[in-house]
């Protein structure tokens, strides 16, 4: 049987669903007064070595999860993986930045944030200028952890969702000349969590109706990408729209 996303659609909306997006928990809530968020949202699996608050030099699995400024100053706010707490770093006390997915090291961790993360580092710090594959994930960051976070949400990482996912990046940002395989590793060493993925929905909302209406039909889109709907993709789908209807967004359909 073919799956028509307006009966979908249509089911969804006429489900009670007990399934929450969950919300920003406290323990991730601004931890530095007056500073200025670059990115949050962004799950990124990452091993670092960096100089810990106490003088020790560490070398851990980390979740990136923001990246915030202060005074010129930048910070990543994420888990340490291997002992599951979190952690705020000084980015000029990180030694190297791995990326887990390509095996790329970076010993200048500024050109991660800006080359790999889409942060626009200052000149004074980094000089060089960001590339189209940056501008495309400083555009797009924030929906890219929230359309990873459902490919992965029934437990199977499909490529073929992934290739909507690369289709949505491709529409948002047809001016920038980046190179696919580089932005399909992307996809694949986000790791979106529950926290990070909330983060970047309640972003999204600030945006507005331009950018809400595409990705929701991305969404739809992924959904059906495997000739079957999931029951927490259903969940997810229903709960976002009800998100969007309480911050007074209407989601319309897509035509034919």
């Amino acid at each position: 049987m073919e799956i028509n996303e307006k009966d979908i659609l249509k089911t969804i909306q006429e489900q009670n669903n007990n399934v929450a997006v969950p919300e920003i928990p406290a323990s991730i809530q601004e931890k530095i007064n007056d500073s200025h968020e670059n990115r949050a949202g962004i799950s990124i699996a990452t091993t670092i070595r960096y100089e810990s608050l106490t003088g020790h030099l560490k070398t851990r699995d980390f979740l990136i999860r923001r990246v915030i400024e202060k005074n010129g100053e930048y910070f990543l706010e994420g888990l340490a993986m291997d002992i599951q707490s979190p952690r705020f770093v000084r980015v000029k006390l990180i030694s190297y930045i791995q990326d887990k997915i390509s095996g790329q090291i970076y010993s200048n961790p500024y050109q991660f944030l800006q080359n790999v993360l889409g942060i626009d580092i200052d000149n004074s710090i980094l000089p060089e200028e960001m590339s189209d594959f940056a501008k495309a994930i400083k555009e797009t960051g924030n929906e890219l952890t929230v359309l990873m976070y459902l490919v992965a949400i029934d437990g199977v990482r499909s490529s073929v969702e992934r290739e909507r996912v690369l289709a949505y990046v491709h529409r948002r940002v047809p001016y920038l000349k980046y190179d696919e395989a580089q932005m399909n590793d992307y996809l694949i060493s986000l790791a979106p969590d529950d926290d990070s993925f909330s983060m970047a929905f309640h972003r999204i909302l600030r945006k507005g109706i331009l950018v809400i209406q595409p990705l929701m039909e991305a969404i739809l889109s992924i959904i059906v990408a495997d000739g079957q709907v999931h029951p927490k993709e259903r969940a997810l789908l229903a709960r976002l729209i009800d998100l969007l209807k309480q911050a007074g967004y209407e989601f319309k359909l897509p035509e034919g």
